[in-house]
């Protein structure tokens, strides 16, 4: 490397360190793709030295924290988890080749990367040097965790309840979709290439049922009221085994994606809860309410 180059990294990483330094001082925002994603990629890809043991450390947490499931190509993963020693300048679908910038380890910074877009999502760092860079990764996906746990909805049972018979959308149950479409008081909407299905939103519905779909069934007709979960918010399973004796329990495998789902279905038939398995967690996906 000529020593014009070193001098021009050297300043790109002087200019862009402050930004790392200060993220020490104030965490940084979770958005709601992190909070909706189910797979990432580790790239250590420039980690010399001391830094590598980033990629290990990164695996062993992740699938202890058990959130993610971790693949081995970045272009099938929903997020992709960076670690450096040079904050991320936003060019990984753009750059060509390895970064070339000089790396000095005092810093172990974690990106998290939408795959897509090459955006940077979350970032945050910890000035801990070459010879803690294991204890800097671990305490990085700590904070992420934490924050993570903060943003989501928690449900209970009791407020998946409340959308039961609601008097929000009951005026809607065996109607065709063109007559639900023709309903003014209701904001119904057809869902592209999904015939079987129409959106409808309430600010008078409960909650956890304001964004529902409409089931049509094999007569045209609406049969059920749907809420699809995002992995941002959830049901402890243990609320619903405390009421066992309200619910039916079921569980089996999916013959096409094999993933392992369970669901409680309400004794009068009226509420199907449906979890899914996303390696040791409990993962609740959707909520059907037949009329």
């Amino acid at each position: 490397m000529t020593r014009s180059a070193f001098l021009l990294g050297f300043c790109v990483w002087a200019a862009v360190l402050p930004s790392a330094i200060a993220q020490e001082a104030k965490p940084p925002f979770v958005p709601t793709k992190i909070l909706q994603a189910d797979t990432v990629y580790i790239d250590c890809s420039v980690c010399p030295r001391g830094l590598a043991v980033a990629d290990k450390t990164a695996f062993k947490e992740l699938r202890a924290w058990g959130r993610f499931r971790v693949l081995t190509d970045h272009k099938r993963a929903d997020l992709i988890f960076m670690f450096s020693a040079n904050p991320y300048l936003g060019d990984y679908l753009t750059r060509d080749g390895p970064d070339k910038r000089p790396v000095f380890i005092n810093f172990t910074i974690m990106t998290i990367i939408d795959p897509h877009t090459g955006d940077s999502l979350w970032t945050d760092s910890r000035r801990w040097g070459s010879w803690r860079v294991a204890s800097a990764t671990r305490d990085l996906i700590e904070e992420l965790r934490n924050q993570m746990e903060d943003r989501v909805q928690r449900w209970t049972v009791d407020g998946i309840l409340k959308c039961a018979g609601t008097l929000s959308y009951s005026g809607l149950a065996s109607l065709t979709p063109e007559e639900a479409l023709s309903k003014s008081e209701w904001r119904v909407q057809r869902i592209p290439e999904t015939p079987d299905r129409l959106a409808l939103s309430s600010p008078e519905a409960p909650e956890f049922c304001r964004q529902a779909r409409l089931v049509v069934g094999p007569d045209n007709k609406i049969t059920a009221l749907e809420v699809l979960v995002s992995q941002a918010e959830i049901l402890d399973v243990g609320d619903i085994l405390e009421r066992a004796d309200q619910f039916d329990f079921v569980s089996g495998k999916d013959p096409q994606s094999n993933k392992v789902s369970f669901s409680a279905r309400s004794k009068d038939k009226g509420v199907l809860i449906q979890f899914s398995m996303e390696g040791h967690r409990s993962v609740l996906s959707r909520v059907i309410y037949s009329y």
